[in-house]
C-alpha cells in the first residue's frame, strides 16, 4: 500500500498538474465541503452541484495557490463560500424562497444527545434559531471539521472569538433541546417554539 503524502507535497504536485495529487486533494476534502453546502442548502442536488463546483474551480485556481500561512482547507471553504453565496443570489434572482424550515423540531430530538444530533435533518431546524455567524461558525466546525484556528481564517476573525461563537451556539442549541424535550414529556410540544 502507498503511504500517504504529505499535504504540502500534494500542493506542490498539484500545482504543477500530476493528476495523482489532483484526485488526492480532492479525496481529502470533498466529504467536508459537501456536508457544508449541503447543511447551507438543505438540498442533495444543490449541494452535489456546489461542491463539484468548488472542486473545478479549485483545478483551475491551483496553480495560482499560495500558502500564506492557512491551511489549504481554510482556502477551500473560502471558495466554498464564495459559490454558496452565489448560489443564494441567484436563487433570490429567481425570485425563489429560501427553503422554508419548519420552526418546531420533529419528535426524533427527543431524547437525542446533542452530540448524537448532527446526522438529523431536524437539527438543521433547530440552527435556525442561532444567528447567521453561529450557524456558520457551527456549519464549518462539524460539518466542514475545521478547527477554531481555521475557522477563524476562514471567516477573518480570531481563533478565541470563534471558540466562544461556538460554544455560545451550542449552549444554545442544547436549551432549544431540553426544552423541546420538555415539551415532549409534558405532552405540550405540538405548537410550542423552543427558542
Amino acid at each position: 500500500m502507498r503511504p500517504e503524502p504529505h499535504e504540502k507535497t500534494l500542493i506542490q504536485q498539484a500545482r504543477a498538474g500530476d493528476e495523482f495529487a489532483l484526485e488526492e486533494l480532492y479525496r481529502r476534502h470533498v466529504d467536508a465541503i459537501y456536508r457544508y453546502m449541503l447543511y447551507h442548502t438543505g438540498d442533495v442536488a444543490a449541494a452535489e452541484d456546489l461542491t463539484a463546483e468548488v472542486f473545478t474551480q479549485m483545478l483551475t485556481a491551483i496553480g495560482r495557490y499560495q500558502e500564506r500561512g492557512a491551511p489549504f482547507e481554510a482556502w477551500l471553504f473560502s471558495i466554498a463560500r464564495a459559490r454558496r453565496a452565489d448560489y443564494w443570489r441567484k436563487i433570490k434572482r429567481r425570485s425563489r424562497h429560501e427553503v422554508a424550515l419548519v420552526d418546531e423540531m420533529e419528535e426524533i430530538l427527543a431524547g437525542v444527545s446533542l452530540e448524537d444530533c448532527f446526522a438529523h435533518e431536524t437539527l438543521l431546524q433547530a440552527l435556525q434559531y442561532l444567528t447567521s455567524a453561529e450557524r456558520e461558525a457551527i456549519a464549518l466546525r462539524f460539518a466542514g471539521g475545521l478547527s477554531h484556528r481555521e475557522i477563524a481564517q476562514v471567516v477573518h476573525s480570531n481563533p478565541n472569538a470563534v471558540k466562544s461563537r461556538v460554544r455560545r451556539a451550542l449552549t444554545k442549541l442544547r436549551g432549544i433541546l431540553e426544552r423541546r424535550a420538555a415539551f415532549i414529556a409534558k405532552g405540550d410540544g405540538a405548537n410550542e417554539t423552543y427558542a
